[in-house]
């Protein structure tokens, strides 16, 4: 995707490279931002790029005190006319709470930029918390939430935000209440009133920790007997009820899997595998067979993609057992990988050498019931929970080679 604008670079690039602009009109010096935050240069871009191979001789890499506005020009960053992802990328690994500087001026930094990227349909959001500081990552803006509707949000805080408290929480149980839930104190982390808080979290957090907060404050509403009036004979009874469905709806659909597909649709930097999650999510129930079809097809494209982005040369011929047998080798994954002197050796030799299995499984499963190939008149379908299983494995697979694709980068 190429939706972030010539104009919405230059201005992000403007601010990262020269700092912002003072609010006071008649001062025309900038507050200063560096982006490697408390690392050098070179250790900041060797989170996001295989520098040894790309520029290890750059000197400009190991001047300190050289300005650092070339690399967002320098083409092979890919930051001025690449992707929508890598510039998206670069910057949630700028607020990092491993680069950024605490004491710098970030927050106002990713606050303008911010509203940058608005203009073109992308804003951060908090995905999670790191030794209790939050992990910033990216997203569309339409399409924000897939399980959370905006009347669950609405409802939900029509019955717990009044006049600015939230319930009956005072700050220090209100914020030792969330940090319990998601790992931040959230009155304290925004220095806003309670009720305030709360609604600015389900606007900037993610779809998983948004439903956590929401099912445990409803859980506290709903066993305090300081409540049990107004459910039935008060204001709040009919969004009460609105509540009630809405967190059955949610506590059904909270389950490992379902995590672990919200989390890939946000690390994946293909907008084809993220379609492919979707898919494979509602149709385990509506088309059981064409699941088991997206699940192989998932496979696919997550090796195809790390293959891809190590310059692998993929033979067209190769089958999902060869995709998968070689991006394993590639990733140091294989059983024989696993040295004999680590703890339970033995276990994790089992557990990696069932990863190829459920390729085979999958595959074959596929060529049986799912879809893709022509079904004679007396076919049958299996049912849902055996999508479900397919689907789960394949999620499982995908989550673990990508991760270690990921780790690999990093390292």
């Amino acid at each position: 995707m190429k939706k972030i604008t010539t104009l919405t670079r230059r201005d992000i690039f403007d601010v990262l490279t020269n700092g912002l602009e003072s609010v006071n009109i008649f001062d025309t010096s900038r507050q200063k931002f560096y982006i490697g935050g408390i690392l050098s240069l070179k250790d900041f871009l060797g989170r996001l790029y295989p520098l040894d191979e790309m520029i290890a001789h750059d000197s400009r890499l190991n001047n300190e005190n050289c300005l650092y506005g070339w690399i967002f020009k320098d083409e092979r960053f890919r930051l001025q006319n690449g992707e929508d992802e890598v510039l998206l990328n670069f910057l949630c690994e700028i607020f990092h709470p491993e680069v950024r500087d605490d004491s710098s001026i970030w927050k106002l930094v990713l606050e303008k930029i911010n509203q940058f990227i608005s203009n073109d349909g992308y804003e951060f959001y908090i995905n999670g918390v790191i030794s209790g500081r939050v992990v910033y990552s990216w997203r569309k803006i339409k399409s924000s939430f897939s399980r959370v509707k905006k009347e669950d949000v609405k409802n939900f805080m029509t019955l717990f935000c009044r006049d600015g408290y939230v319930l009956d929480f005072n700050n220090k149980t209100f914020n030792q209440f969330t940090k319990d839930i998601i790992g931040i104190p959230l009155n304290e982390y925004y220095g806003l009133s309670k009720g305030r808080s709360l609604i600015k979290f389900t606007e900037e957090w993610n779809e998983n920790d948004v439903i956590k907060l929401c099912i445990a404050l409803f859980d506290y509403y709903d066993n305090n007997k300081n409540y049990e009036k107004e459910k039935t004979s008060s204001e709040y009874k009919i969004i009460y009820q609105k509540c009630v469905e809405s967190v059955s709806r949610l506590k059904a659909s909270v389950t490992l899997v379902t995590e672990i597909v919200e989390n890939l649709k946000i690390r994946f930097s293909s907008e084809y595998m993220n379609s492919q999650l979707d898919l494979m999510k509602i149709m385990q129930s509506e088309n059981p067979t064409e699941a088991i079809g997206k699940a192989k097809e998932l496979i696919e494209s997550c090796c195809k993609t790390i293959l891809e982005d190590n310059n692998i040369t993929i033979n067209k011929k190769w089958n999902l057992v060869q995709l998968v047998d070689t991006t394993v080798k590639y990733l140091k994954v294989t059983p024989k990988d696993v040295s004999d002197s680590l703890p339970e050796a033995d276990c994790i030799k089992s557990i990696l050498h069932n990863l190829k299995l459920i390729a085979i499984n999958i595959s074959n499963l596929r060529n049986s019931y799912g879809s893709g190939h022509g079904k004679s008149a007396s076919y049958k379908g299996l049912e849902e929970r055996h999508a479900k299983l397919a689907v789960g494995s394949a999620t499982v697979l995908v989550d673990f080679l990508w991760n270690t694709h990921e780790r690999k980068h990093r390292v």
